[in-house]
């Protein structure tokens, strides 16, 4: 038979056959007349086992060792741990596949609810939205270079959450914030904007003022801290908080403002324990 109708029998393509030529799966059988090559029944039952077992899950090359391994009949153990180490792999492949559906299902249902492509959970995207208006109903003078600080208080949060480093808690957190705290934010977003305009005393008392409104939230805040990860994971969540956040906010008086506010959590017996829990027993920085 020629190589298309033989393709065609064991459900495959021409190109696929010849694949299996220059792999050394399937031989190639002696040149008839005119230069044609002649398939038998040996080449089709070949080409088939090769297809069945490549459809199971194994590549070629483990088709090659299995199939070379069993026409001799020897290493018969040798064949089943294959066999268990495929179909090992193949489980793995299929969490793989669960952790991408459950994702793209996240997505469906962020963008049905009016949210956008981005790893930023919709509650968190609508608040930092909200605050931006808030901003433009102020003055001009007063929320200069605040966007920019919102902005880049969004795109950090954008890759915590990117690496899935954002409880879901935070978004019950920032829910519970009536009008008069998110007008509070605002207003905290345009002080931290103008902190190179003053001195180490006003970082500090903004520190105190963002303190003292986790502190009217205190439940929900210690519940997303106690939501993130602890062990090597939580570690590498305040590693890259501490980074990203000295990328952001470069200036030194940037830092009064981080440094006291961490104080601030760590004098505080609840806050202390909840942010060791996370982040082990090594110094925490911001």
């Amino acid at each position: 038979m020629r190589v298309k109708e033989m393709a065609d029998l064991a459900g495959t393509t021409t190109r696929a056959v010849r694949h299996y030529h220059r792999l050394g799966l399937l031989p190639v059988p002696p040149t008839a007349g005119r230069g044609r090559r002649d398939y038998g029944v040996e080449h089709l039952a070949r080409l088939l086992r090769i297809r069945w077992l490549a459809d199971s899950g194994l590549s070629l090359m483990e088709v090659a060792q299995m199939l070379d391994a069993d026409e001799q009949g020897t290493d018969r153990e040798s064949i089943l741990c294959d066999l268990q180490s495929a179909r090992r792999n193949i489980e793995e492949r299929q969490q793989v596949l669960r952790v991408q559906a459950d994702r793209i299902d996240e997505l469906i249902a962020q963008v049905a609810d009016g949210g956008v492509l981005s790893p930023l959970p919709t509650v968190l995207a609508r608040f930092y939205d909200e605050v931006a208006v808030r901003l433009h109903d102020m003055e001009p003078s007063a929320w200069g270079g605040a966007l920019e600080v919102l902005a880049r208080e969004r795109r950090l949060m954008m890759a915590l959450a990117s690496r899935g480093m954002i409880p879901a808690s935070a978004g019950r957190f920032v829910e519970e914030l009536d009008a008069t705290e998110r007008d509070a934010c605002a207003q905290q977003v345009c002080a931290f904007a103008h902190l190179d305009q003053t001195d180490q005393g006003g970082a500090v008392e903004l520190a105190q003022e963002t303190w003292a409104l986790a502190l009217r939230h205190k439940e929900s805040t210690l519940t997303v801290l106690n939501d993130l990860p602890d062990g090597a994971l939580g570690r590498a969540v305040w590693n890259l908080v501490g980074v990203l956040s000295t990328v952001s906010y470069p200036l030194r008086i940037h830092r009064v403002f981080t440094g006291e506010l961490l104080d601030l959590m760590l004098a505080d017996p609840d806050f202390a324990a909840a942010i060791h829990h996370s982040a082990g027993e090594k110094r925490v920085v911001l």
